[in-house]
């Protein structure tokens, strides 16, 4: 019992002495957060929509078709409670952009909220998109599409085209059939090749690796990067673990050789031809200043393999010494995989955003994951939204960015008012810090105009 009580004396003095400290944990110190919400960000990564006319539909924003999982009805997506009809956060969403009236939302609501959003379309034409850009603070978006389109040009809008198709040029059969659920993305990805051969005037697959190289691969790039590429981006984890391994070209060229006209390729086999095209593609990018994305942690899908996009799977490619030239973009983050990611921010050629994070959880832990890459390496962090579609006129790509840029400003006012009271930097570095990490940090690394 006496040891009871000094334990209840200690805890109630502590919180004495450190009330404020307890408290900032929740509270962001407001001179701050009010510098934080002037910044115009830059958003390293969205899956923006072209300005359609109405009963149109964008086609080119998705590689792999990620709703076609091959799922049944009742296996879909569970999708977080931030994003579900049920959330209340959704009114003051539709509230800032759309100037929606009511405090609740039914069917006769619903229908008023979607035709004052078609409204704004049309009066909008191809400004639409950047339009959104203004209503949520977005100076410039990274739009991760296969093909730009209507209303999506720069300074605005900064393209960041896919590279998949180019580690995939074998038979896919047998991995279609060990994860069904992959079918649909195998089918994108072949016809995204397909497409990409006739962009560079190639008739069909070069029958040995290095033509492959030369005639497909390297063209393939330099062509998007002509087109306006500033980053190039992967998907793979949605395919396969990223644990990519450094084979020998003289294995791989065999591989390559013996069923690039057909035949089923041994998984062993496939995946050491895939591993050596992904440090060439990466080395490529580098070489003619495309930035590398690459998606981890968390994925669409319930069986989606999480594990297997862990950051710390790429720690052997960030050590390459042959990529020595490429920078690279850890997605989303890596989360559920927050602290490998802040590891991996020690690398030189290593940056992390914490894109789509910001709708999975809310801004309070959100800030907990972003201080821990902060008290790292602050000059290495970006902003994100990942915003994109998902075919529901009341919550799409809009919505979207508008919750994930209200809540990553929430969130890192927190974070850093946390840095703040702990002593470990001043509020005049606070807000430069900010403005690194929304902003400054994203134009030094694709060399943007910006201030």
């Amino acid at each position: 019992m006496k040891k009871t009580i000094m334990a209840l004396s200690f805890y109630f003095l502590i919180s004495i002495v450190f009330p404020y400290q307890v408290i900032a944990q929740a509270t962001a110190d407001p001179v701050l957060a009010a510098e934080i919400y002037k910044i115009k960000v830059i958003d390293n990564h969205a899956h923006p929509l072209v300005a359609v006319n109405e009963n149109e539909k964008d086609t080119g924003w998705d590689e792999l078709c990620l709703g076609s999982t091959g799922e049944s009805e009742s296996e879909k997506a569970l999708i977080p409670y931030r994003l579900s009809p049920a959330s209340p956060e959704l009114i003051n969403i539709w509230r800032a952009l759309w100037g929606y009236a009511h405090n609740t939302i039914n069917k006769e609501q619903a229908i008023e909220l979607i035709e004052a959003k078609k409204h704004v379309m049309r009066e909008q034409g191809d400004n639409y998109p950047a339009w959104v850009l203004d209503k949520i603070g977005v100076d410039t978006m990274l739009a991760n599409r296969r093909t730009m389109g209507r209303g999506l040009t720069a300074p605005r809008f900064q393209w960041v085209s896919y590279a998949d198709m180019l580690m995939f040029p074998l038979d896919n059969e047998r991995a279609q059939k060990e994860n069904p659920d992959h079918n649909g993305y195998y089918t994108s990805i072949e016809r995204v090749l397909k497409q990409s051969l006739k962009d560079v005037h190639v008739a069909r697959l070069p029958l040995t690796l290095d033509k492959y190289l030369t005639k497909v691969v390297t063209p393939v790039l330099e062509k998007h990067k002509c087109d306006g590429a500033i980053a190039v981006k992967f998907l793979t984890a949605y395919l396969r673990p990223l644990d990519f391994t450094n084979p020998p070209v003289e294995k791989v060229r065999k591989v390559y050789a013996r069923y690039v006209n057909g035949g089923k390729p041994p998984a062993d086999e496939y995946k050491a031809l895939q591993d050596y095209l992904f440090r060439y593609i990466a080395r490529e990018a580098g070489r003619i200043g495309l930035v590398v994305h690459i998606h981890t942690g968390f994925g669409i899908g319930r069986y989606f393999n999480v594990d297997g996009a862990n950051p710390l799977l790429l720690e052997q490619v960030f050590n390459d010494p042959t990529l020595r030239d490429t920078t690279f973009v850890i997605i989303h983050g890596g989360w559920p995989f927050a602290k490998q990611t802040a590891a991996m921010l020690l690398k030189p050629n290593v940056y992390a955003d914490f894109s789509a994070i910001a709708f999975l959880i809310y801004p309070r832990e959100l800030s907990e994951v972003i201080r821990s890459w902060l008290e790292i390496q602050p000059q290495k962090v970006m902003f994100g939204t990942d915003a994109f579609e998902v075919g529901y006129m009341l919550l799409n790509w809009e919505e979207f960015a508008w919750l994930r840029t209200d809540s990553s400003r929430q969130a890192l006012a927190l974070a850093l008012t946390g840095m703040m009271n702990d002593g470990e930097i001043t509020r005049q570095q606070a807000v430069g810090i900010a403005r690194k990490v929304l902003r400054e940090n994203a134009i030094k690394l694709y060399k943007l105009n910006g201030s």
